[in-house]
């Protein structure tokens, strides 16, 4: 399939024609053209809701990162790093997550920093909460540890903490198991570990690039 010179509304005007592998060849073709920040915009957010609809959610993470980059307004920014947070926990590498929800963080101000908190925290109990209905014992897992690293209640953390020890127990993990339960029965000595600095910083083009 040749592709010169397409715009937004030529994709827009193929792209219901086409089925979905033929969609992400497509797609993938167009993003390797000279075009526009509004066409190319578009194009990654399509590629990505395929690959999320395939269950490539790794994928479609780094494709909403990129759109997040040169999207106009940092609202836009703000909103398609919460989408790559979404799909970097549904693939279950929270560090990732993290580092996404950092960049979100940076296009925040006020009370849009707390609604992007408890929006990370919506998705990692939602994703820990189905990797147990999935009975992925060792997703659930990182995903409950990496709760434990929020900023939560101390209704949640106990909560946390009493599906973690039955995990840990499950996994054969004994010295998490103590060392956890140890925590438990002492809760005073409890610590958060420390949450990873965030840099009021803009990020430019260059450092997210597609790879295609």
């Amino acid at each position: 399939m040749e592709i010169k010179g397409v715009t937004r509304r030529d994709i827009e005007a193929a792209l219901p024609k086409l089925g979905d592998y033929v969609k992400m060849e497509y797609l993938t073709k167009c993003l390797k053209q000279n075009i526009d920040f509004d066409t190319r915009k578009f194009a990654l957010t399509k590629l990505a809701q395929i690959y999320e609809s395939k269950g490539m959610f790794s994928d479609a993470a780094k494709l909403m990162t990129n759109a997040a980059d040169i999207s106009p307004t940092y609202d836009g920014k703000m909103n398609d790093f919460m989408k790559a947070v979404d799909l970097h926990a549904k693939a279950g590498k929270f560090d990732e997550a993290d580092a996404a929800f950092n960049k979100a963080l940076v296009c925040a101000s006020g009370i849009q920093k707390d609604r992007l908190k408890e929006k990370r925290k919506e998705i990692y109990r939602a994703q820990a909460k189905s990797y147990m209905d999935k009975d992925k014992r060792k997703n659930a897992m990182l995903a409950y540890e990496k709760m434990l690293n929020l900023d939560i209640s101390n209704d949640e953390r106990k909560q946390v903490q009493t599906i973690l020890i039955g995990l840990y127990e499950k996994l054969g993990k004994i010295r998490e198991f103590y060392a956890l339960k140890r925590n438990m029965d002492n809760p005073t000595v409890q610590q958060q570990q420390p949450q990873p600095k965030v840099f009021e910083s803009r990020r430019s083009s260059s450092d997210f690039i597609l790879d295609l």
